[in-house]
């Protein structure tokens, strides 16, 4: 990873911590805390030279920037199924379920024949991006990474650097 693309993981990992650095933070959020984050305790990423084409399998409606907390909540239910363990689900559901809307980071879910089928989080820096903590329920999460990068909401051409997770 180069200096931009660590420099975006802190961003990431500093915005999903604070919101639980509070004064009574229950015991669930904080282990939640812990497994979401040693997911990417070491991460490795690229850097997007070319935007990928649209594909067929999402189209621009079926990708929604998280705006409310209805789709918070399908966000963290898909995040939560990279766990095999029930126990630590919840954890991981417990603590995403607490996530406030806010820069620089935003939270995207696709949908799949009207269902929840992959999730991913952009964190915004300057004139660099990262797309991380990449979930799909398909085999194909370069199908929703193409129709990410090309969602409106976020307005790809004022990015010089985009770097995506390795999520393979």
């Amino acid at each position: 990873m180069d200096h931009t693309s660590e420099q975006l993981f802190k961003i990431k990992t500093q915005w999903f911590s604070g919101h639980v650095d509070v004064e009574f933070p229950t015991k669930e959020s904080l282990l939640g805390r812990e497994l979401f984050l040693s997911r990417a305790s070491n991460p490795t990423c690229y850097q997007l030279k070319t935007l990928p084409s649209v594909n067929t399998e999402y189209q621009e409606g079926d990708v929604f920037k998280v705006d409310f907390h209805r789709l918070t909540i399908m966000f963290s239910l898909l995040q939560a199924q990279y766990w095999d363990n029930e126990k630590e689900q919840a954890l991981v559901l417990e603590f995403l379920s607490q996530i406030i809307f806010s820069e620089p980071c935003d939270l995207y879910v696709g949908f799949l024949s009207g269902e929840p089928s992959a999730a991913a989080v952009v964190t915004k820096s300057g004139d660099s991006i990262l797309v991380s903590d990449i979930v799909t329920k398909s085999n194909k999460p370069e199908h929703f990474l193409a129709a990410l990068v090309h969602h409106n909401a976020l307005d790809i051409e004022k990015y010089a650097n985009i770097y995506i997770e390795s999520y393979q």
